[in-house]
């Protein structure tokens, strides 16, 4: 299974600068025990934001997609031989990838961001299930998600009830009328 995974604000806004435009803490921690174990798929410019002295996230392993390849896989220091990270230079070659290691490993595949990368996954129709995180109110920034279509019906998986700024809902394809 293939889920893009994502927090968005009511204006669909998920960037400024390369980062993201609040700081929800529990939001991060659910991100953290979500993926963990699992393969991540990125971009090159979220995974050059990622946070820490690690070129990867821990834990997980970690796939890039950069338009040259072997322009980062030459000059990383500090990869991980498990978590990567590991470079590709489409969406399709990082989920092949992906989908022959989770074979080995039974692990789940996220789709991470950014706006490029979602638009790509959403576009190709690899993606199975999208969690997105609906953050509370408008932010300031400058990358918005992409237009979710008709065909994807969401539920409610999580609500922060402590201090009531975002829920995530758990979307999937609309079944097809016969």
């Amino acid at each position: 299974m293939i889920t893009l995974i994502v927090a968005m604000d009511e204006g669909h806004l998920i960037g400024r600068g390369n980062e993201l435009p609040w700081h929800l803490s529990g939001d991060l921690r659910r991100f953290r025990q979500i993926t963990m174990g699992g393969v991540l798929i990125m971009g090159r410019k979220t995974w050059q934001s990622l946070p820490g002295s690690k070129p990867y996230l821990d834990g997980r392993i970690n796939c890039v997609i950069t338009r040259d390849p072997a322009k980062y896989e030459s000059s990383t220091d500090g990869c991980d031989e498990e978590c990567g990270p590991f470079f590709f230079d489409s969406i399709e070659a990082a989920v092949a990838f992906s989908r022959e290691t989770i074979q080995k490993m039974t692990r789940e595949i996220f789709i991470m961001g950014g706006r490029e990368i979602y638009a790509m996954a959403l576009a190709s129709g690899v993606v199975d299930r999208m969690l997105i995180t609906h953050v509370k109110g408008t932010h300031d920034g400058d990358v918005y998600f992409p237009e979710i279509g008709d065909e994807w019906v969401g539920r409610l998986d999580y609500e922060d009830k402590r201090e009531g700024l975002f829920e995530v809902l758990d979307y999937v394809r609309r079944p097809k009328e016969l």
